[in-house]
Formats: C-alpha cells, structure tokens, sequence
C-alpha cells in the first residue's frame, strides 16, 4: 500500500505540473497579445503569395512580405486579402514589447489585426483547471492519501509549472 501511495503521491505531483503548466503558458500566451506596442515605420520590399489548404480549401491565398524598417527587415505571412500590397507601399507595423511579433499592421487606411485569437487559450485555460479540480476532488474523494499530502502535491506542482514553462521544458 505504501508504494501505491506513493506512485499516487507522484502522479498528482506530476498531473499538477502539467496542467499548471498548461494554465500558465495560456496566460502567457494571453499577456503577450495585449503587451504595449512600439511603432516602427518602413515600406514592403518583397511580396510573394503562396496557396494554403485551410480546412479543406484549396484556394485560400496567404501573403508573405518583407517590410525594410532601416536597421531590421520584419516579415510578415498571413491568411487572406490583407497584404496584398504593391511593393514599395509606406507600412507602419506595431510590435510588440513582449516577443517582438507584430501586433498590428497600417498601410493607408487599412488595419491588419496579426495578433492571435483568445478563444483557444481560454479554452485550454477553462478545461485544464476543469481537470485540475477533478484530479483534486477524486484524490480526496478516494481518500487513497491524506488530503494534506493532496494538497501539497498541488502546491509543488502549482510552484514549479512557472518555472517549468519559463525554461520551457
């Protein structure tokens, strides 16, 4: 029983790290697409157009351009009719702070948003504390090891997912 008790002890140990993990690269993901911009000016120097197959079309163009902004070349890919631009064309790309991808592209009066969609990691966020809380509640419920060591568990794995995601193991 004591070594039954103990694989329990490490399998809530480990199942903690790997959901906390999950929750805190999430809310990584989250910070880093509202982070504080910077402005950064240039003209698009090459443009090419390439067909990617989404979700079964074949016909979905995706652009790809390389904008010079003096000391740094960005280049920038993404799905649909929003950078279909002529080379040459003043752009004003807004990058962010936090990773130095570009948040926001301007050219004339047009808009790009190129930041990532929220909906994937609240989902991953919302159905990972779901199993966190039930891995929890069957631990105590089975009463298979004292709740004070469940709940240790849970703290060693809830200290070391940051750590774990920040060197991104």
């Amino acid at each position: 029983m004591t070594v039954l008790r103990r694989v329990f002890f490490t399998a809530v140990a480990l199942v903690s790290l790997f959901l906390g993990g999950v929750v805190c690269l999430m809310c990584q993901v989250l910070a880093g697409r509202d982070a504080p911009t910077y402005r950064v000016e240039g003209q698009v120097v090459s443009h090419e157009r390439g067909a990617l197959p989404v979700a079964g079309d074949e016909d979905t163009q995706s652009h790809t351009i390389a904008v010079d902004a003096g000391e740094r070349q960005f280049h920038v890919t993404a799905v649909g009719p929003g950078l279909d631009l002529p080379l040459g064309q003043p752009v004003t790309l807004d990058v962010s702070t936090a990773d130095g991808t570009i948040a926001y592209l301007r050219a004339g009066g047009s808009v790009v948003d190129l930041r990532p969609g929220v909906v994937r990691p609240v989902l991953l966020i919302v159905a990972s504390l779901l199993a966190l809380g039930a891995v929890y509640f069957g631990a105590v419920r089975l009463n298979v090891y004292p709740p004070v060591a469940t709940w240790l568990a849970l703290a060693l794995g809830a200290l070391l997912a940051p750590v774990a995601v920040f060197l991104r193991v």
